[in-house]
């Protein structure tokens, strides 16, 4: 029973959808769970008037939902806002609790665009690559209005990359591969770079790139044990399985990495 928690206020009868992970919540409990174990992704979709009104119409919770309000209306931290949520029900101990202040106020002294690489991040390792695609491409721009330099935005690009490859669009992951590659040139930018190329282009044209490259035999074999493995991870029916059942398998793992 150590992974339950019983609920100790109402359950909503009208759930609190969050767009992020495309999930409801009908719960105090399941707010708080969320809460703790998603900082990256808390911003203003859910830290919101919306939320504060759903507390107090389903939950019923109404001197929860002044405190937040008041919150709110005067701009404070983001840890002034979530903490009373989790004293509300006591869903931290007191070393979580100390534990989880701190990792807030460490939150709030990150610059604006680096919550926006660590939110990216934490959404394309949970699968939700269209939302993380989303917040790259938002990052990317609000680099470069703080000019925060090429390697910084060589990484997103990267991390981009390989949100467009797990999606299998390969174009997509080409062209961030090479802007990756051209704003920070390692080996492992130039290895994702033409393992995409190799995925994407005439076997003539990556062969053309590689020697434009000045890559040797061994790169090769490495890149084409890559695009193997790839291959091999497009999902595909098994010969005794129903087609319509392998289909829906297929459309609920992409409404889940898409959201939509």
């Amino acid at each position: 029973m150590s992974g339950y928690r019983l609920c100790q206020t109402k359950m909503a009868e009208r759930p609190y959808y969050i767009e992020n992970i495309s999930t409801n919540i009908y719960s105090l409990e399941e707010l708080c769970y969320y809460l703790q174990n998603n900082l990256y992704l808390l911003d203003d979709t859910i830290i919101n008037e919306e939320l504060c009104d759903w507390i107090r119409e389903e939950l019923g919770l109404k001197q929860l939902y002044l405190r937040l309000y008041k919150v709110l209306d005067g701009g404070t931290s983001l840890a002034d806002f979530l903490l009373p949520i989790f004293r509300e029900i006591h869903y931290l101990t007191h070393d979580e609790f100390r534990v989880l202040n701190q990792k807030l106020i460490m939150l709030g002294h990150e610059p604006e665009v680096i919550r926006q690489k660590m939110k990216g991040d934490y959404l394309v390792e949970n699968k939700k690559y269209i939302n993380g695609i989303r917040v790259y491409k938002a990052a990317i721009s609000k680099a470069r209005e703080d000019k925060l330099g090429k390697q910084f935005t060589g990484e997103i690009y990267h991390n981009m990359g390989c949100a467009h490859m797990r999606m299998f669009q390969y174009e997509e992951a080409l062209e961030c591969f090479r802007t990756a590659y051209e704003s920070l040139p390692s080996e492992t930018m130039k290895r994702d770079y033409l393992t995409a190329f190799y995925l994407t282009k005439p076997y003539e044209k990556y062969r053309q790139e590689v020697g434009r490259l000045g890559e040797n035999e061994e790169t090769e074999r490495e890149i084409a044990q890559r695009v193997q493995v790839i291959r091999n991870s497009v999902p595909k029916p098994d010969k005794n399985e129903d087609f319509d059942k392998y289909l829906g398998t297929l459309t609920r793992e992409y409404h889940n990495s898409t959201g939509l």
